[in-house]
Parts: structure tokens; C-alpha cells; sequence
């Protein structure tokens, strides 16, 4: 599937913040997605590596930015697809 088919069957959008990680940038868009107060979501790091997840984005050694790239997941019940350019599309599961 492409980034545009990707963003138009999103149903909510979440664009990380400069002093957010990546990991937080996921937690509050689905907790703004779904309703569901982060104190109730299972943790992330039980369905994805947080680590790996945040340095997948971050900086390269030399201190380029990593601009290509996304990465899928479900979490929560719902379809979470992180782009490297910061934007974190939700789409909950209406099962």
C-alpha cells in the first residue's frame, strides 16, 4: 500500500513534536484516536521494541536526518503506521 492510500483510510493524523520521541508521539496518538487515557494502554514495549522503535527515527551516527522510511504495527486495536517524517497515522479497528 502507498503513503497516499495509507493517509487517506487514516482516521486520525498525529504529527510528533520536535521534543517528543517517537514512542510518546505513538502513546498520545492513539490515546487521542481511541479515547483510552495512556494510564490504561498496555505497554508499548510489549508489542514493539520502544528502543529499536525510537532509534529507527533518530538521527543517523554522522547526524543526518533520516528522512525515508515507515513502519506498521497494531497496537491497542488499532493500525499504527509511524513515518520518518514525524507523522503518526491511527486507524482503529471498528470490530
Amino acid at each position: 500500500m502507498d503513503t497516499s492510500e495509507i493517509l487517506e483510510r487514516a482516521e486520525y493524523v498525529y504529527e510528533i513534536e520536535s521534543d517528543e520521541n517517537v514512542t510518546d508521539g505513538v502513546i498520545i496518538a492513539v490515546e487521542n484516536a481511541t479515547g483510552i487515557p495512556i494510564s490504561e494502554m498496555p505497554p508499548l514495549h510489549d508489542t514493539v521494541s520502544v528502543d529499536a522503535l525510537d532509534a529507527l527515527f533518530s538521527d543517523s551516527y554522522n547526524g543526518a536526518s533520516r528522512n525515508r522510511g515507515r513502519i506498521n504495527f497494531t497496537y491497542c486495536g488499532c493500525e499504527i503506521v509511524v513515518f520518518s517524517s514525524g507523522r503518526v497515522l491511527v486507524e482503529p479497528d471498528r470490530n
